[in-house]
């Protein structure tokens, strides 16, 4: 994930190139602005290029005409000093249903009257399809069918920014927004979206990618992957999420690359539902750090329907972070597990190197969740940030002089005010072990508390 955004100065050339625009608009420096008797018009209406709209007649043809005249009429020039801006005008779809046959080059921005339908009738087609979606927006179209139906990105060029909102997305075989890789330096934001049996929601390649507000339902014939595919930072947040569970399809709602936030997801309990997040990015302790990252916030965490990886966070790779806090819905579920193909006794020897570059945090107060649920594996735990508990000194891991591991078995519990102890002096458990000397796994003493009795009266 690079966020390199040297492209500044080949965005015209770029552009150009790739919607076909006059060799004016392609100079780099200082190009002329256009003249006044070509404005770019407010809206190309598919109707008056022929499309029907009407369910039954093929309007691929009609709907690019109108396309191609639209990129026509797109602009961008660079004032003085600034990054280049672009003048693009709208392809507006009245309500109604439009049939397509083949994949639609996108040349402008689209918007729909209400919710206009795009059909694909052809399983292995697009629907609308672009590698120069820079600053681009789509609004208020439902798309069905085709194989993906927003294939869209860009080659890197910096500034870039994708808005996709009120727009519904059914039954493809492919992804319904597909950014392609190589976007990175773009940010793109889908909102109030309905997405509905779709083989996956989104891969996203963007340095940044935020889906809000959206209900996301998924499809029972998604095998070995996850509605949300994640390779740049990608932001979750009040989302309706209702599992299509089939058994032995190792489903899962985010496989993660980079980092992912999740904020107020439901990730639903339909035929138990499946794993919040599959994280695949391994922990970067180089300098300057790129740091990978998985946090769960105020979520609803549903997910014993895929047995193989029955947790809320499972690990194929240990990222930089994890935050589990406020969620709600698993007192029987992991909060986190690790795939056994890693080698937890050695995988994190590199951290050693700048231990700060790892931090887990599982919420104390998550009434949820019991302290056997919240435990990390044994090796994470010198690295989780608060309280960790455990039913033994550890025996594995690289811990420091001076962290505390506190005993799960102790006879008391333990209160806002600290450990309140229940059994005698005589028959008490450790409260915890200290650790008194650094290494692999270090030295550790037990730690007892003091029972000094009350001056008599």
């Amino acid at each position: 994930m690079t966020n390199a955004g040297l492209l500044r100065g080949a965005i015209p050339v770029l552009l150009s190139a790739l919607m076909g625009l006059p060799a004016a608009f392609a100079q780099p420096a200082s190009p002329a602005p256009p003249s006044a008797n070509s404005p770019a018009g407010p809206s190309f209406n598919v109707r008056e290029f022929g499309a029907k709209g009407d369910g039954r007649s093929d309007d691929t043809g009609a709907i690019q005409a109108a396309m191609d005249a639209a990129g026509k009429k797109t602009v961008s020039e660079q004032p003085p000093n600034s990054a280049y801006y672009i003048s693009m005008p709208v392809v507006f779809f009245p309500a109604g249903k439009y049939v397509l046959t083949d994949t639609i080059q996108i040349k402008a921005n689209v918007q729909g009257e209400g919710s206009a339908v795009l059909v694909q009738q052809k399983g292995d087609k697009d629907i609308l399809s672009t590698d120069w979606a820079w600053r681009w927006q789509c609004s208020g179209v439902t798309l069905v069918g085709g194989h993906h139906q927003l294939h869209i990105g860009n080659h890197n060029i910096d500034t870039g920014r994708i808005v996709i909102d009120r727009c519904a997305f059914y039954n493809c075989s492919g992804v319904a927004v597909h950014v392609r890789k190589g976007s990175n330096s773009t940010h793109i934001s889908v909102r109030d979206c309905v997405f509905l049996n779709c083989d996956q929601a989104m891969i996203n390649y963007c340095d940044k990618a935020t889906v809000i507000d959206c209900w996301v339902s998924t499809s029972p014939h998604m095998k070995n992957k996850a509605a949300f595919e994640n390779y740049g930072i990608l932001h979750l947040e009040k989302i309706c999420g209702v599992p299509a569970v089939t058994k032995d399809h190792d489903q899962r709602w985010v496989d993660n690359y980079g980092g992912v936030t999740c904020r107020d997801v439901r990730f639903g309990g339909e035929g138990a539902g499946f794993t919040p997040v599959v994280n695949f990015a391994p922990y970067d302790y180089t300098y300057p750090v790129w740091p990978s990252f998985v946090i769960l916030d105020s979520c609803d965490v549903y997910a014993l329907g895929n047995p193989a990886r029955a947790a809320a966070v499972f690990c194929e790779q240990i990222p930089n972070q994890i935050v589990i806090r406020n969620c709600r819905g698993f007192p029987d579920l992991p909060a986190v597990r690790v795939s056994d193909k890693l080698d937890l006794a050695t995988c994190l020897d590199n951290a050693e190197k700048r231990r700060n570059c790892l931090r887990f945090v599982i919420d104390d107060d998550n009434v949820e969740l019991s302290d056997a649920n919240r435990s990390l594996p044994e090796p994470m735990r010198p690295y989780q940030a608060n309280r960790v508990v455990a039913d033994a000194a550890p025996t594995t891991g690289h811990w420091h002089r001076g962290q505390m591991v506190w005993n799960r078995n102790a006879d008391g519990q333990w209160t806002p005010h600290g450990f309140v102890k229940t059994a005698t002096p005589a028959d008490q458990e450790p409260i915890g072990w200290y650790c008194v000397e650094s290494g692999k796994p270090g030295a550790w003493r037990e730690v007892r508390a003091n029972f000094a009795q009350p001056a008599a009266k």
